[in-house]
């Protein structure tokens, strides 16, 4: 079955992996992103895909993309990944504006996120919601302050979303990834304007990640996005509510 599969955030990084893998296995993938330079690139990448401009604090726009994606027939895989770093940035250096920033993309853009996949898939009682969470969630010393808050967030969300749509057959989950290969850093610098300096934390100093992560590396996108297409899998169907790190074993530490 061709599923229509929904992703924010998904111009470069953890989404673009996901995209590209849903893509390969036939599905009908909708991109969302706020950068419309790297939609384009993404479109270049996967010219199946539908690509729309996204700010997912804007909740209009998160319907529209919805809806866009759900067509006549509906939607079968939601997935929130849009997001933003906060540079490790302290209680101290945590101003109200970044605070206001990174909640507004990182939690409150995942619940816009839910609350229209949610409408879209009861009618039909299927779906999967799939919430990219992060370490930063359960480790407080993983990232900033908003960071670690929005993450954190979105378990609590995630599980009571489970609550909510498990009687209509529709799973909810959260994968939370370590230290990834991504470009966060650069386009959270480019959306926060130079609040912050960005190459700061755990993922910036690779010395620390021979006592943090028994793996001893960093994980890449494409091992991020085998866990997501699983749990958009049939094979997932009695998994909901849960937290799934992909970390290299960092949050056994």
């Amino acid at each position: 079955m061709v599923r229509r599969v929904a992703i924010t955030g998904a111009g470069s990084g953890i989404g673009l992996a996901v995209a590209r893998a849903f893509a390969a296995a036939g599905d009908e993938v909708f991109i969302g992103d706020i950068s419309e330079e790297r939609l384009e690139a993404t479109k270049a990448t996967i010219p199946t895909a539908t690509i729309s401009r996204l700010d997912v604090t804007d909740f209009d726009q998160m319907s529209a993309f919805g809806v866009t994606a759900a067509g006549t027939q509906g939607l079968d895989v939601f997935i929130n990944n849009a997001g933003v770093f906060d540079a490790y940035a302290s209680i101290t250096e945590t101003t109200v504006d970044l605070w206001q920033r990174i909640i507004g993309v990182n939690l409150t853009g995942y619940f816009h996120g839910c609350k229209v996949a949610a409408q879209l898939m009861l009618p039909n009682k299927r779906g999967r919601i799939i919430n990219v969470g992060s370490v930063a969630g359960q480790r407080g010393a993983a990232d900033g302050l908003s960071y670690s808050a929005s993450k954190a967030g979105i378990e609590g969300m995630t599980r009571r979303l489970a609550i909510d749509l498990g009687p209509a057959g529709i799973t909810a989950n959260v994968v939370a990834p370590g230290v990834t290969a991504t470009d966060i850093r650069k386009n959270s610098g480019e959306q926060l304007g130079g609040m912050l300096d960005m190459n700061r934390g755990i993922g910036a100093s690779p010395e620390l990640w021979d006592f943090l992560i028994p793996a001893r590396r960093g994980g890449t996108a494409d091992e991020v996005a085998a866990v997501i297409e699983f749990l958009a899998s049939e094979k997932a169907s009695y998994v909901t509510g849960q937290v799934i790190h992909v970390d290299g074993g960092w949050s056994a530490t």
